[in-house]
């Protein structure tokens, strides 16, 4: 069982988005998903004994590691984001517009645009395809499993916008 629980601990380190046990039994060549199940089961129960700072929690049918929350202040200092503001509105409105050419997103978002576009694409989360004189950018794939989208799903302004 020990070799079953460091395996799942490694799976689950590296998946932050979280792993069905179903999947898991899988990845791990186990007939039975009840062994995964009672694995991960002992795991929780170690890491709440020991006030660890993870714990192993299910959502949405998916098991994952999360930072309980007496620690989130804590942390919330030392985690950088992935992306700068400006970054994020950028990689915003070409997925709002699900798609857009590169000269209209400089336009609208200035020639700065043109370092979040490559930091994007280098990134994996937007693609380029000529279109005339200009690019046409894409999200891709990465960019709705990141943010939790369905593929070509229509993004809902703030309220405040409206």
């Amino acid at each position: 069982m020990e070799d079953i629980k460091a395996k799942i601990e490694a799976i689950l380190f590296c998946l932050p988005q979280g792993i069905s046990t179903r999947a898991l039994a899988q990845k791990l060549d186990l007939g039975s998903a009840g062994k995964v199940k009672a694995a991960i089961n002992s795991l929780q129960k170690e890491y709440e004994q020991r006030n660890a700072g993870l714990v192993i929690v299910e959502e949405a049918g998916f098991w994952k590691f999360k930072v309980p929350d007496e620690f989130l202040n804590l942390i919330k200092e030392a985690a950088e984001p992935e992306f700068e503001k400006a970054v994020l509105e950028t990689l915003a409105y070409i997925a709002y517009r699900r798609g857009s050419r590169q000269c209209d997103v400089v336009r609208v978002r200035s020639n700065k645009a043109y370092n979040h576009i490559k930091e994007l694409r280098e990134k994996g989360f937007l693609t380029a395809e000529k279109s005339g004189l200009s690019k046409f950018l894409r999200p891709t794939k990465k960019f709705y499993e990141y943010f939790k989208l369905k593929p070509g799903q229509k993004l809902k302004l703030p309220d405040e916008v409206n």
